[in-house]
């Protein structure tokens, strides 16, 4: 068999942008100055991708929130009427940028890198709004067959409870407290690397691959303790309990309302949540909500209350 290489295009203004991280870290960058981002579900994205083709502008790509995000060169002109789910990210939002060679993982990463072309906003308009593609986004996913998401969400949030690390309890403590993994290592004494590998095992022991449910299984398994708490719950719809639910791994997205089942609109809700609860990020707000005792499924044990077997 011949191997064929596909020959480098020329240098363009997206071949190694200015805001491409020079570490081996994902590091975030603002939409709206150095690019335009669309967040498309990742059901919607996967055939829009296959029907630009090869060519297109840069793409991530993340399988823990199924989002991904075409990257279209900044200042482009943009059609108001995507299909729902599909959201232009305001400018101003950060999101993560990960290494050049990271293009595959559960995490965000390269469906497409910098370099190869450019999307044009009118093409991507057009392929999302195909109606081929709309009937393929409703069909169900022979990858994900029903009850394997609610069945490892579930095994998260209600682990019996086992000892960590000392330095396995601080990662978690601080996680709760919507520290980002740079501020846990900075606070720990700690390379960043090192506390990444904390997060990654305390997610594979408890089948819990988001760092929400992370903080679920935390303190489901009483291994932490959630920060203090000054400000009184807000007042939450059944809707708003719900999306905490599937957050924390305590409810599957079958128990969502119709209009937030699709990822797009899931995150938005999840971002108003934030908003209105002070929640410093995913974790923060879990360890809110446990605190205020809308997800009776969580425990706040008190310090101190986990023990050796």
């Amino acid at each position: 068999m011949t191997t064929r290489t596909r020959p480098r295009p020329a240098l363009s203004r997206w071949d190694l942008p200015h805001w491409m991280p020079d570490s081996s870290q994902t590091l975030p960058a603002r939409c709206g100055e150095d690019f335009t981002a669309i967040r498309v579900p990742a059901d919607l994205a996967r055939p829009a991708l296959t029907a630009l083709g090869p060519r297109t502008g840069p793409v991530l790509a993340n399988r823990t929130t199924r989002t991904w995000h075409f990257l279209l060169p900044s200042g482009s002109v943009l059609p108001d009427d995507w299909p729902p789910g599909v959201r232009v990210m305001p400018k101003g939002r950060s999101i993560g940028i990960p290494p050049l060679t990271t293009t595959g993982g559960l995490d965000v990463h390269w469906a497409v890198p910098p370099g190869l072309g450019s999307t044009s906003p009118a093409d991507l308009h057009r392929v999302l709004r195909d109606p081929r593609l709309l009937t393929a986004r409703d069909a169900p996913s022979p990858a994900e067959p029903p009850g394997t998401a609610a069945a490892q969400v579930r095994a998260a949030a209600t682990v019996t409870p086992r000892p960590l690390t000392p330095a396995q309890r601080d990662v978690g403590r601080l996680l709760l407290t919507g520290a980002s993994d740079a501020q846990i290592a900075k606070e720990l004494g700690l390379p960043v690397g090192i506390v990444r590998r904390h997060l990654t095992w305390i997610g594979r022991r408890f089948g819990a691959p988001t760092a929400a449910r992370r903080a679920a299984a935390l303190l489901a398994g009483g291994h932490v303790s959630p920060p203090p708490v000054s400000m009184l719950a807000p007042d939450l719809a059944g809707a708003d309990l719900t999306v905490l639910r599937v957050l924390a791994g305590l409810a599957t997205e079958d128990d969502l309302p119709e209009d937030l089942r699709p990822a797009g609109p899931f995150l938005d809700r999840v971002g108003e949540l934030r908003e209105r609860c002070g929640a410093r990020s995913d974790p923060h707000l879990i360890a809110l909500a446990a605190v205020w005792e809308l997800l009776p499924g969580l425990v706040h044990p008190a310090p101190g209350k986990e023990q050796l077997p």
